[in-house]
């Protein structure tokens, strides 16, 4: 049953585009732990790719996540009277990795027990990347071109669990 993907999109009007995606992000990551998912749909939930279109957006999107997102996280789960959802360190998948590395991020993205929580990822995950459990994407500003948006976009939701993608623009 191929299920495909939904898109969606929110702004950072108002708001910096970093806050958005550490709120975002902090939401989509704790909306995986929802106890109305079934352990399959959880699973493809659990792990966040973060696309970006620069090397220098990722680095400090890098420093955001290592730094913030866990406050935000106990912040919003705070309000909502949840358990707060632990996430790991996040890795990246760019350039600056060695062929060596990124053949280990592939294969440990294929199951939930070694795969990271969130993946800073450059224009690298447009072209190899089929991980079937993959169902979530953040796409952080826009890529440069539609073709390489497609590319992109369409490593989630090739599994039975519907994919999402959240587009987030300046």
């Amino acid at each position: 049953n191929r299920t495909g993907r939904r898109y969606a999109a929110v702004t950072s009007a108002g708001r910096s585009l970093r806050f958005t995606l550490q709120a975002a992000s902090a939401s989509l990551l704790q909306g995986a732990k929802d106890t109305a998912l079934t352990e399959a749909e959880a699973d493809t939930y659990e792990t966040m790719p973060v696309y970006f279109n620069s090397l220098r957006e990722l680095g400090g999107a890098l420093v955001l996540m290592q730094d913030l997102l866990h406050a935000t996280l106990e912040a919003y789960t705070a309000r909502r009277g949840e358990e707060t959802r632990e996430i790991d360190v996040p890795e990246e998948l760019t350039s600056r990795k060695s062929a060596s590395e990124i053949r280990t991020l592939l294969a440990d993205l294929e199951t939930s027990e070694d795969a990271p929580d969130v993946l800073l990822a450059s224009n690298m995950i447009s072209v190899g990347v089929d991980i079937q459990r993959l169902g979530l994407m953040v796409v952080n500003g826009q890529p440069k071109t539609i073709s390489e948006y497609i590319q992109a976009t369409s490593r989630v939701g090739r599994g039975a669990v519907p994919g999402l993608v959240l587009g987030i623009y300046n």
